[in-house]
C-alpha cells in the first residue's frame, strides 16, 4: 500500500476512533465509508482492519466499565450475531469478486440508514423486550459486520429503546463489539482470506486508536451529546450520498 493510503487510512481511523468512544459505535462506519469513497483500499481489506481496530478500542474503552454491561442482552445478542455473520462474510467475497460497484453502493445505504438512526431518538420501551428480539437484532447486524465490520447500528438502535441507562446500553455494545470482532477475525483467517499487509496496517493502527481512545475517554464528557450525533448525522449522509453517486457513476462524465 502507497505511503499516502496508509496516511489517509491512519487519518480516518483517528476519525472513527473519537466517534465511537464517544457514542459506542459508528467507527467502522466512519473508516469504512471513507475508505471506499477515496479509494484508500479495497473494502474487503479495510473491513479485516477494523476488526482488529474495533476490537482494541473496544477493549480499552470498557476497562473501567465492565461492571456496567448487560450479559443477557450482549449473550443473545451475540448468540443471532455470530451465524448472520458467516452469511455477511459469503456475501462480501461474493460481492467483492463480481459486482464490487454494489458492494459500494448497498455500504452507502448502510451508512444513511446509521445515520438517520443518529436522530431518530426513539422512546425507550416500557418494559425490556425479549431475547428472541434480541437474537433477531443481533442476527441482522451480524450480516453487516460480516460484510462490512459494522454491525453497530442495528444493534445500538435497538439496545437504546431498552429501559437501562446510558452506561449500560454503551459498554454492552463495547462488549457486543470486542465479542464479534473477535469472531469475525477468525473467520476470515480460517478462511484463507488474512494476508500479511492487513496485519501489519493493523499493527500500525493499534497504537494510534489506544492513544487516542484513551485521550477521548478523559474527555468524552465535555461534549454533548446532541452535538457529537448531529456532526456524526451529518458526516455520515453526506459521505453516504457521495459513495451512492460514485458507484452509480454520477461524479463521471
Amino acid at each position: 500500500m502507497a505511503e499516502i493510503n496508509i496516511v489517509w487510512f491512519l487519518a480516518v481511523v483517528v476519525v472513527g476512533v473519537l466517534v465511537q468512544t464517544l457514542t459506542g459505535f459508528a467507527m467502522g462506519l466512519i473508516i469504512m465509508v471513507g475508505v471506499a469513497l477515496f479509494s484508500i483500499a479495497d473494502i474487503a481489506f479495510a473491513a479485516a482492519v477494523v476488526s482488529f481496530i474495533s476490537l482494541v478500542n473496544a477493549l480499552v474503552a470498557m476497562r473501567k466499565g465492565r461492571h456496567h454491561v448487560d450479559w443477557q442482552l450482549a449473550g443473545w445478542m451475540l448468540a443471532g450475531l455470530v451465524p448472520a455473520m458467516g452469511l455477511g462474510l459469503f456475501l462480501l467475497t461474493y460481492l467483492s469478486e463480481n459486482y464490487y460497484e454494489l458492494l459500494r453502493l448497498l455500504l452507502g445505504v448502510v451508512v444513511i440508514l446509521a445515520g438517520a438512526s443518529l436522530m431518530a431518538s426513539p422512546r425507550p420501551f416500557e418494559a425490556r423486550s425479549g431475547n428472541g428480539s434480541y437474537f433477531a437484532f443481533g442476527a441482522v447486524g451480524g450480516v453487516l459486520a460480516g460484510m462490512y465490520s459494522v454491525g453497530g447500528p442495528p444493534i445500538a438502535y435497538f439496545a437504546y429503546r431498552q429501559p437501562m441507562s446510558i452506561n449500560t446500553v454503551r459498554f454492552s455494545l463495547l462488549a457486543i463489539i470486542a465479542g464479534s470482532t473477535v469472531v469475525r477475525s477468525f473467520m476470515v483467517l480460517f478462511s484463507g482470506q488474512m494476508t500479511l499487509a492487513m496485519v501489519t496496517t493493523s499493527a500500525i493502527a493499534i497504537p494510534l486508536v489506544i492513544v487516542v481512545t484513551l485521550i477521548a475517554s478523559r474527555y468524552m464528557q465535555l461534549v454533548p451529546d446532541r452535538i457529537i450525533r448531529v456532526m456524526v448525522f451529518l458526516v455520515l449522509i453526506l459521505a453516504g450520498g457521495s459513495l451512492i453517486a460514485d458507484s452509480l457513476g454520477l461524479f463521471h462524465p
